[in-house]
């Protein structure tokens, strides 16, 4: 699994901890051997931070200053993307270098072992007689969806026709007017190759 970067978005920092977080930021950073050119980026954060510090200090603001200081917050945010961003391109692969900027990691991937089946499963005509539409609704987390069909619903999976959609209905082809089709779907995603398929339907081709 490719490493985390660090955070590039701080915009959901609380005004009582942006503060802080850039001070310590700047306290990791200057002066990081990691770092040695690092200092356009410092500079400029520090040059955020200060305004900020002061203007965020002001117990009971004007709704004037309360602008000004909205327009401070944004360049502070921008400034210390610029050292996430700078840290992130040199180090892509080393997390104990980002985190010795003084900056937080993103979250791991969320991991979804096994998926829901997929809902609302349908088998009706196709487009051309001797063939049928399947069509269900991609559950969450899922990329695609996985549909196996057969005329012999005695056979093992592996023996199953296989038609694999991201978006839109899947046409089964492998039958002619007469056959009764047998069908099932499953999501495509997860931690594992096998998820749960949805209930075998079935229908005869027109």
């Amino acid at each position: 699994m490719s490493s985390r970067k660090l955070l590039t978005n701080f915009d959901n920092v609380p005004k009582m901890e942006i503060g802080p977080l850039a001070q310590n930021c700047l306290t990791n950073t200057v002066g990081n051997t990691r770092y040695p050119k690092a200092k356009p980026q410092t500079d400029a954060l520090t040059a955020a931070l200060t305004p900020y510090l002061a203007a965020a200090s002001i117990l009971h603001p004007t709704p004037t200053q309360t602008a000004e200081l909205n327009q401070l917050r944004t360049a502070l945010n921008a400034a210390l993307s610029a050292v996430a961003q700078m840290a992130n391109l040199l180090y892509p692969d080393d997390e104990a270098a980002l985190l010795s900027t003084g900056l937080a990691l993103t979250k791991e991937r969320e991991r979804h072992t096994t998926l829901e089946a997929p809902l609302r499963f349908q088998l009706v005509d196709g487009p051309t007689p001797g063939t049928l539409c399947a069509k269900a609704k991609r559950p969450p987390h899922a990329v695609a969806l996985k549909y196996l069909y057969t005329l012999d619903p005695t056979e093992a999976d592996i023996e199953w026709y296989v038609v694999v959609v991201r978006d839109g209905d899947a046409l089964l082809t492998q039958c002619k007017s007469g056959d009764k089709v047998y069908c099932k779907v499953a999501a495509v995603g997860g931690d594992t190759d096998q998820q749960p398929f949805a209930d075998v339907l079935s229908r005869i081709a027109q």
